[in-house]
């Protein structure tokens, strides 16, 4: 049923164009933000709370806004473990390693952000760059 509605409301064109979409997005899925990144950057928030190495197995606790978060560095990866989050955004997020890769847990006011490493060539050293809803 999906595909006859489909064809009846689009033409050749759009199906052309949506097809090659499809594949564009599929060819770039696996594409990262940066290179292996070396620090881990906690943010309580907007307020920059501590710096945890990429190189050194660490678990953290830290008092977000709805509790208590975990954050875990292991093999090179960090990622974040909430316990009261409504959706457990954050959570889902699941490891992140290259630098400029980011894992919010917007309720509890907490981000992690991965710096070191390569950058983009697009952001300039030290910059901080955060989408609407982080920051």
């Amino acid at each position: 049923m999906f595909f006859s509605l489909l064809k009846q409301a689009t033409g050749p064109a759009d199906r052309w164009l949506m097809a090659l979409s499809a594949i564009t997005l599929i060819a770039f899925a696996g594409v990262r933000p940066g290179g292996v990144g070396e620090e881990v950057i906690v943010h309580l928030d907007n307020q920059k709370l501590m710096v945890l190495s990429l190189k050194k197995d660490s678990s953290t606790n830290i008092d977000g806004r709805l509790g208590p978060i975990k954050i875990e560095v292991k093999s090179g990866r960090a990622r974040l473990l909430e316990y009261k989050s409504l959706r457990l955004i954050g959570t889902r997020t699941g490891w992140i390693k290259s630098s400029g890769e980011i894992a919010v847990c917007v309720p509890c006011g907490v981000l992690i952000q991965i710096q070191g490493g390569t950058e983009l060539p697009s952001q300039k050293p030290g910059h901080l760059s955060f989408d609407g809803i982080a920051r």
